[in-house]
């Protein structure tokens, strides 16, 4: 699998990076940015256990470094394919030349409004990272555990950490203080965000958990793998559930953040030129 995909996503960039379909037919070329973005996602979804394994480190817990660099490589060919495919992506939409957007259809600011559909999937992220904490809090209260919050144990960080992922990231990708600084902020009140700081997180932790448990935990719960068999359906059900509509809210809510904090057009209107066929 990890070879096809690889064999793609070296195809389709070739493809794309040497111009050979710049005078194709508009649909083929829609044929050449999916096939990049089903390789590069899957190039990603492959490479799961990267921010697992990343995670870990941060714990004392290093990995095998030999998986740890394959991931890394497998990750890394799968982000620089998904470059391939939005630039020609681009192409086709005859996007603007300085800001890629295409003028008339996408936010020119970031005071613009954020669409309703990148609002759903923040509080779709938030409700998976609810029902996952839930499932926690409610597994330490059967087996009579301690409950998981405990100030200044690692295992209590790592679940603060969990929670402001699930709550304070999804929330500023699409509210006014992820884009621009709010006025308690007192040194940098009204300055730009830099969107890189909220969307790197958001990207990681969003193809991490729908990957790891939306593609590899699902699979395996379904198969009868592991201890998902032995666990009670509803422990499962909100883990596996809850991780995967976070991760694939926060994906959602990320593109459209990513397009609302785009730099503002110099000229607005330039579109890349339309090729003859």
């Amino acid at each position: 699998m990890a070879v096809t995909l690889a064999f793609m996503a070296t195809a389709v960039c070739s493809v794309i990076a040497a111009g050979i379909g710049h005078h194709w037919a508009a649909p083929v070329r829609w044929g050449l940015v999916a096939l990049a973005w089903v390789a590069g996602a899957g190039l990603i979804v492959y490479s799961y256990m990267l921010a697992i394994s990343l995670a870990a480190m941060l714990f004392g817990q290093v990995d095998h470094w030999g998986s740890l660099l394959t991931r890394a490589a497998g990750a890394t060919a799968g982000v620089l394919t998904l470059a391939c495919a939005v630039a020609e992506q681009r192409r086709v939409r005859r996007a603007c030349l300085h800001c890629a957007r295409v003028h008339g259809r996408s936010p020119e600011r970031r005071t613009d409004p954020t669409p309703r559909w990148a609002y759903l999937a923040a509080y779709v992220a938030i409700a998976g990272c609810g029902a996952r904490v839930t499932a926690l809090v409610l597994d330490s209260i059967t087996a009579h555990k301690p409950l998981p919050f405990a100030p200044g144990s690692p295992f209590g960080i790592f679940v603060a950490l969990l929670i402001l992922a699930g709550t304070l990231l999804p929330l500023a990708l699409v509210h006014r203080f992820g884009r621009i600084w709010p006025r308690w902020v007192v040194p940098l009140a009204g300055r730009h965000v830099p969107r890189w700081l909220v969307l790197g997180p958001a990207f990681f932790v969003g193809a991490g958990l729908a990957g790891y448990f939306g593609v590899a935990g699902m699979t395996a719960w379904l198969l009868g793998k592991g201890n998902l068999a032995q666990a009670p359906v509803w422990k499962v059900s909100m883990e596996m559930f809850g991780y995967t509509l976070w991760g694939l809210g926060l994906l959602a809510a990320a593109m459209a953040y990513y397009g609302v904090t785009r730099p503002e057009c110099p000229s607005p209107g330039l579109a890349i030129p339309r090729t003859s066929p």
